[in-house]
């Protein structure tokens, strides 16, 4: 899933490159329509309609949601996230209603999908995607795995902590067992026997 190239957007703001294309979408003040849409999730979330450059431009505040290829994103993430190799320059962020796609929101764990991009050395970009949890009732998420590395142990074991209801989650979770491709899996497996 890792995608090279992205698109920077005025300063330190990227164009997400793995979705991207003809889409649907709604405003907040009851606007919408079909048009060709991309996205940013750097700094402040901005949708382009129309596409990039030359579309008009909706800050996150705008949007009530838009779909891509079957992904339906809206405004809601508020969260920290780690870009890069832990000790090899990484960088934590704020996202704060960032554009998010929500993958499993029937049990008390609540999944979402976060799609952003990051400078990679002096030559070239890529687009991430990086799993989001909450339990249902919380405002904020915590980071999950990303498409990108090994998910860095401090923040397993620290999400493991707060896992401690869902014994088969917590386990995989610590052990490093739940990574991109299994994490959703573990995470419906955890709602349905809470159920």
């Amino acid at each position: 899933m890792f995608v090279s190239g992205f698109v920077c957007v005025g300063n330190a703001q990227y164009l997400v490159s793995t979705l991207k294309g003809q889409g649907t979408y709604v405003l907040r003040n009851g606007k919408s329509g079909v048009d060709k849409l991309t996205f940013s999730t750097r700094e402040k979330s901005k949708l382009f309609v129309g596409g990039w450059p030359g579309g008009t431009r909706y800050e996150a505040t705008e949007v009530q949601s838009f779909t891509i290829d079957g992904h339906t994103l809206l405004p809601a993430g508020n969260f920290d996230y780690y870009m890069g190799t832990t000790g090899l320059g990484g960088h934590e962020y704020h996202a704060e209603n960032a554009f998010i796609e929500y993958i499993d929101t029937t049990g008390y764990l609540q999944l979402a999908l976060f799609r952003t991009a990051e400078p990679m050395g002096s030559s070239g970009m890529a687009s991430f995607a990086i799993y989001l949890l909450r339990r249902r009732g919380d405002k904020e998420f915590v980071q999950g795995p990303d498409n990108f590395q090994a998910w860095a142990k401090d923040y397993r074991l620290e999400l493991a902590e707060e896992l401690k209801p869902w014994p088969e989650l917590q386990q995989a979770v610590r052990s490093g067992t739940a990574n991109f491709r299994t994490f959703p899996t573990y995470i419906r497996r955890a709602n349905e026997q809470a159920r």
